[in-house]
């Protein structure tokens, strides 16, 4: 690559051939620009200007610092005579420089110094999409995002095709879609006072990312935030007890093994004992309920009989066969690993059917229940776009087309008539399941949750998947509940209303539940 060097003063300036290897190499790379699937700009080049010094041809320091010092920022000044003073042939002065700092620099006329115009990344669209776009150095080499994975597969940049473009890269984001979703996190965390948010919207088909996002955040365009304790992508690099949302889960299991039906009945009234721990049952009526109840209600003894029927074998082995025990691997790198008891006996068992004792990475999460209502096809998310012509999914089957379709059922009814009646987005024909788990703390469990809801829709043909997860929320009323229905499932159905206009989903003010009802 050729740098391109503006002369200062009267006097020559050091050229590359006085720097050392080490010190060449730390020259910015050009990038290509990232946009979404609908052309809209996430990453570019800009140019900006860095100062570098030869103190071997300068001739007064202190009349340099003096006059530097009219143009830097007083932190930059930190050091400045000793590198002014050094014995050394190149010394950085300062990376970054605005084009009017450079101009001023450049009409100082001082021997010695040296301008360079570099690349520098600029992210338009600010924190918005920070968790997948990444970040680069200052070198302008990726370390963080899709922005670390396109420096190892430069193949995925298209070449301009007109003089005067830049290569780009395509993303599977729609920017109208993370725009939503971001700002409804940022709404959930003010009205729930909670800890953190983050959410996914994928499609359930081909495993098209359309938007992650993640709050707390940090802007690109100062990578220093990203440091920031807290301001990492938590769906996806770190590992949850979800709660009842495992429910899906056990009940799939048990629907495919052919050991229950949807009106068969199961005890809630009697606890579970094994060894020392007790089950009881919260939802529990004065009679048994359905399969649909316990999915409908969330039924924790419910789904335990389910999955203690079926057995710890295979519902590890059905946890495993849809993803969630290896860390998955995307653009992104490799989700979180997940936390699975080691040995796993009857009671692990009872407490993984409904979401505790076991975490794992959100996002995986996410993926699994869309490879169940999509007709029961293992999918392979990506944030990078997949040719129409293309396979929808071209995974292994994990469920059969009748158990996939029950499940929509069963999810449909829950988003309609039980814990997630809240979502309240039938308009677009939406099913989903909350889940409320108590946070593991040292010896136990804490009194504060993470609360999640997961959804479909339309339910009646799935096309996108919408995954909403809250850490700590607060009751947004004195006296209210922090339940998973009651700020988690809000928040989804807030969202899907917003973004399924975008993404050529009609609304339907009649809904023929027959037809759900139908597997």
């Amino acid at each position: 690559m050729a740098w391109q060097l503006t002369m200062l003063g009267r006097y020559p300036t050091i050229t590359s051939q006085l720097m050392s290897a080490t010190e060449q190499t730390q020259y910015a790379q050009s990038r290509p620009d990232l946009v979404d699937r609908n052309g809209r700009m996430l990453a570019s080049d800009i140019r900006v200007y860095w100062l570098y010094a030869d103190p071997g041809r300068i001739i007064n320091a202190d009349e340099v610092f003096e006059k530097l010092s009219r143009v830097l920022s007083r932190g930059d000044l930190i050091g400045l005579r000793g590198k002014l003073t050094s014995k050394r042939r190149f010394e950085w002065i300062k990376r970054g420089l605005t084009p009017r700092q450079a101009q001023a620099i450049h009409s100082l006329g001082l021997p010695g110094l040296t301008l360079i115009d570099e690349p520098q990344r600029a992210y338009p669209v600010g924190r918005i999409a920070a968790h997948v776009l990444g970040h680069t150095n200052v070198d302008n080499k990726g370390i963080a995002g899709i922005e670390r994975y396109i420096d190892g597969h430069s193949e995925i940049a298209v070449a301009p095709t007109q003089k005067g473009e830049r290569p780009k890269i395509t993303l599977s984001l729609d920017l109208r879609v993370q725009h939503a979703l971001h700002e409804e996190l940022s709404a959930a965390m003010r009205r729930y006072h909670a800890k953190a948010a983050s959410g996914v919207v994928l499609d359930v088909r081909n495993g098209e990312v359309f938007a992650l996002a993640g709050l707390p955040d940090y802007d690109p365009n100062n990578r220093e935030e990203s440091l920031i304790k807290g301001r990492h992508n938590r769906l996806y690099a770190d590992s949850y007890e979800l709660g009842s949302v495992f429910k899906s889960y056990a009940v799939a299991l048990s629907l495919e093994l052919g050991n229950v039906e949807l009106q068969d009945e199961i005890d809630v009234l009697t606890p579970i004992r094994i060894g020392g721990y007790t089950l009881e049952d919260r939802h529990a009526k004065k009679r048994f309920m359905t399969v649909e109840e316990v999915f409908i209600h969330s039924s924790n003894t419910g789904a335990a009989r389910l999955a203690l029927e079926a057995g710890g074998g295979k519902l590890r082995g059905f946890f495993n066969a849809l993803g969630l025990l290896e860390p998955m691997q995307t653009e992104l790198g490799l989700t979180a690993r997940a936390l699975i008891p080691d040995p796993w006996r009857e009671v692990n068992t009872m407490t993984a059917s409904y979401g505790h004792g076991i975490s794992v990475s959100p996002f995986a999460f996410a993926t699994a229940v869309a490879s169940m209502i999509n007709g029961g096809t293992l999918i392979e998310p990506t944030f990078l776009p997949v040719a129409r012509d293309a396979p929808q999914s071209k995974g292994s089957r994990v469920v059969s087309q009748e158990t996939s379709a029950k499940l929509r059922h069963l999810f449909w009814m829950t988003a309609r008539h039980g814990t997630g009646r809240n979502a309240d987005a039938h308009d677009y024909r939406i099913g989903g399941k909350t889940g409320t788990a108590y946070k593991p703390k040292p010896g136990g469990y804490s009194k504060e949750v993470i609360t999640s809801f997961v959804a479909g829709f339309p339910m009646d043909d799935p096309r996108y998947l919408v995954l909403i997860v809250i850490d700590e929320p607060q009751p947004e009323k004195k006296g209210g509940r922090n339940e998973a229905g009651h700020n988690a499932a809000p928040t989804t159905g807030r969202l899907i209303r917003r973004i399924a206009p975008m993404l050529g989903i009609a609304p339907s003010q009649k809904i023929d539940e027959n037809r759900q009802a139908s597997y």
